[in-house]
């Protein structure tokens, strides 16, 4: 990179005060606007695609990688009907996208494969200069040959924050993307250290061998299932009716409305979840979180045909990624280090003793008279395994009156008796 634009790139990160975050909203768009979206998007995907012939035509021709630079000069706003701001991001998304698979695999991760997908639509990207306010409107511009997309402002977001935006297709309809500035959160001071078991039970249970947190997830467990059992009666009601009649296209509507108004409520279990995983961190002073991940626990499933089918039904609904992916987002902007730990054997093996016995229910118990939660004591395990290298003898079981329950509530959506008739 260029000494002057490392200079630059510096000077915008000291001039950045808070923390950049994505905010999100559905667009209702009309006709027109709508017809405006798709043919942007359409172009986009015309943009990206030339990147991907341009590198690969230059690389089996020359043995040449192309740079950024290099392909702002083979396109601009004369070649394809954008913002010329948009056109640059879609060309830098295209160069980082290849930088960093060029790094893996350097470092031997060969299964990373550089771009070459070809699109049909594309997600449309703007820069700050793109975006304009007035009469409490957005204005995004598209270039002189494009009219530009005019939404109203949210009312939570303020103009002067907004740093970037993009339009994204998401279950069946456009969304914008608005990358905001918010106050720097204060960062955790302290230096202590704490595991972290996630499960379907409990969604989350924290430990730092002294204090322990249990944060239930019922309620998400609850809307899966009740997900799954309607996803079956619409389901059943779909495939009685003749294809291309407008009382299947009906059917299939309302059952994709539905999975979105249920896809909300969990992504806020989720993000609910993640903030009180965040606020226990930062009230006990918490610098690193040890998560243990439980990807053997459906692998190991998979491969056994004797168990049961709702077990299974439950393993694959875990959404354990996402709460990982969202509480290492959150604590990132508090200065806490998240590292994942395997946690094998840490829920069935005694602090007190260090043997292992399979547990049957939510009460830890051992042969050497050792009691406790089966959860915090995988989490005091998943801690002690990450800073010692493994699971010692002679800890002490965590205390009942140490031990806090938080829930995550939300309010019914319908109600559970009602029938098929109802449904159709």
């Amino acid at each position: 990179m260029e000494p002057h634009k490392k200079n630059m790139k510096e000077q915008k990160k000291k001039e950045m005060k808070g923390d950049i975050v994505i905010r999100k909203f559905p667009l209702r768009l009309t006709d027109e606007e709508r017809r405006l979206v798709d043919t942007l998007r359409k172009e986009a995907a015309n943009l990206w695609n030339d990147c991907l012939d341009l590198h690969w035509w230059l690389y089996d021709a020359y043995q040449v990688w192309t740079s950024a630079s290099e392909k702002k000069k083979w396109y601009n706003a004369t070649t394809h009907k954008l913002h010329s701001q948009t056109i640059q991001s879609i060309i830098e998304l295209h160069e980082e996208t290849c930088k960093r698979t060029r790094e893996l695999r350097a470092r031997g991760e060969k299964q990373w494969r550089y771009p070459w997908k070809y699109k049909k639509f594309f997600s449309v990207k703007y820069k700050k200069t793109a975006i304009t306010w007035s009469d409490k409107k957005l204005r995004f511009s598209n270039g002189k040959q494009q009219s530009p997309l005019v939404i109203p402002q949210p009312k939570h977001i303020d103009f002067h924050t907004i740093k970037s935006a993009e339009i994204v297709w998401h279950k069946n309809q456009y969304w914008m993307h608005l990358a905001v500035e918010v106050p720097k959160q204060q960062q955790v001071q302290g230096k202590k250290e704490a595991g972290c078991d996630l499960g379907i039970i409990h969604a989350a249970v924290l430990s730092d061998g002294k204090s322990h947190l249990i944060i239930t997830g019922r309620e998400l467990s609850s809307l899966q299932r009740y997900r799954n059992k309607r996803l079956k009666e619409f389901q059943q009601l779909i495939s009685r009716k003749k294809p291309g009649s407008n009382r299947r296209k009906k059917l299939i509507l309302r059952k994709r409305r539905f999975l979105e108004k249920l896809e909300r409520r969990m992504e806020y279990l989720l993000h609910s979840t993640s903030k009180m995983v965040t606020d226990w961190c930062v009230e006990n002073q918490i610098k690193t979180l040890y998560i243990g991940t439980p990807d053997g626990v459906q692998k190991n499933t998979k491969k056994k045909k004797k168990t049961r089918k709702e077990i299974r039904q439950q393993l694959s609904n875990w959404s354990f990624g996402q709460l990982i992916e969202k509480i290492k987002y959150k604590l990132k902007l508090r200065g806490v280090k998240v590292q994942l730990e395997e946690e094998s054997y840490t829920s069935g093996t005694c602090p007190s003793c260090g043997e292992f016995r399979k547990q049957r229910n939510r009460n830890f118990d051992c042969q050497c008279g050792a009691e406790g939660h089966r959860d915090v004591v995988g989490a005091m395990n998943i801690l002690d395994k990450s800073v010692n290298k493994q699971i010692t003898k002679n800890r002490e079981l965590p205390k009942i009156e140490d031990t806090k329950y938080r829930r995550v509530l939300l309010a019914p959506i319908v109600s559970h008796n009602k029938s098929k008739r109802a449904v159709a």
